[in-house]
């Protein structure tokens, strides 16, 4: 290993290692079993409107991309319940509501923690009278936290481990029968992220939370056979509001995520439109990002050189003072 390895030469690296020991199409072709090119925005749009306007439950709705996704879904004329923490501001509800009406769309706001299993069971009684099918469920609420192992408090853990993976969990146990059992197809979207698979340090907690809700995406998908479909989406750093509720337990933590904040061209809505096309076309995984999915790629295929990269990468950060 080089000690002056950068971000930019870690990826050159795998570029190189992909095109020398693997067909070039792993890196170009949409055939490629995993799906890792997605094509123009016209096409990606082409996917959203061909399917007809249906009724979908949208966690997170209130900002970064449950909120993108609630937009997009109400711009092609969707009703959509929306869930997000009863702490959220009066205008941030407000301006989603005036968000999804003026788009087209309809709203049934329902503002609780998602990991209250019984505001679930009230969602659920309230939706079987109201609405025929559920269409869609899209899990987006998330939380995160940064921390070595060991230094991470305990409360951020189950934090992080509650929001993200039991509040996906708990949304899925509750509509998941219903969903299998109705005649029209049905599809669950749920977000986990780069971290989930190649868990990289200071991360423990929000990449275990993250590869929980990739497995339960998985034995979903085994278990329903296509009703419903289930896509896992996991980008990798894109524009939203997720730092603005991050724990961070060191100064660099905070450099980096801004850094690579500041650094992507990917953002909410973006995300939002190749996760969607990609749920209405029955896809599994989706993995959004060009340095996420090489090394995504360069994991599947040599795990060990990949842990020494990302951690030669994390412990080059520039250290607090």
């Amino acid at each position: 290993m080089c000690p002056g390895l950068t971000i930019d030469g870690a990826v050159s690296v795998i570029l190189e290692f992909l095109v020398q020991y693997h067909h070039p199409r792993l890196v170009t072709n949409s055939s490629y079993p995993y799906h890792l090119n997605f094509g123009c925005s016209t096409y990606m749009s082409a996917c959203i409107s061909n399917s007809s306007p249906g009724r979908a439950i949208v966690t997170g709705a209130v900002s970064g991309l449950g909120k993108a996704i609630t937009q997009e879904l109400a711009s092609r004329g969707w009703e959509i319940a929306t869930v997000d923490s009863k702490g959220t501001s009066d205008q941030a509800w407000s301006d989603l509501e005036h968000d999804v009406l003026s788009g087209g769309g309809k709203h049934l706001p329902s503002p609780f923690d998602v990991r209250d299993v019984d505001s679930w069971r009230r969602l659920s009684d309230q939706l079987q009278k109201q609405w025929p099918t559920i269409d869609l469920l899209v899990n987006a609420a998330g939380v995160g936290a940064t921390g070595e192992v060991g230094q991470l408090p305990i409360e951020q853990w189950q934090r992080v481990l509650e929001t993200n993976l039991l509040g996906t969990a708990i949304a899925c146990e509750t509509f998941l029968p219903r969903m299998r059992s109705q005649q029209q197809p049905a599809r669950v979207l749920n977000i986990a992220s780069i971290a989930g698979l190649l868990s990289p340090p200071s991360m423990a907690a929000y990449s275990a939370s993250k590869a929980g809700i990739i497995a339960l995406s998985d034995a979903l998908a085994a278990e329903s056979q296509g009703q419903p479909s289930v896509t896992v989406a996991c980008p990798g750093f894109f524009r939203s509001g997720l730092l603005d509720s991050w724990h961070f337990t060191q100064g660099k933590e905070r450099r980096e995520a801004d850094r690579r904040m500041a650094k992507t061209a990917w953002t909410s809505e973006r995300v939002a439109q190749h996760v969607l096309s990609a749920t209405f076309r029955g896809q599994h995984y989706v993995v959004l990002g060009g340095q996420a999915r090489l090394f995504w790629m360069l994991k599947r295929f040599a795990p060990r050189l990949t842990m020494k990269l990302i951690g030669r990468m994390y412990h080059q950060l520039s250290p607090d003072e």
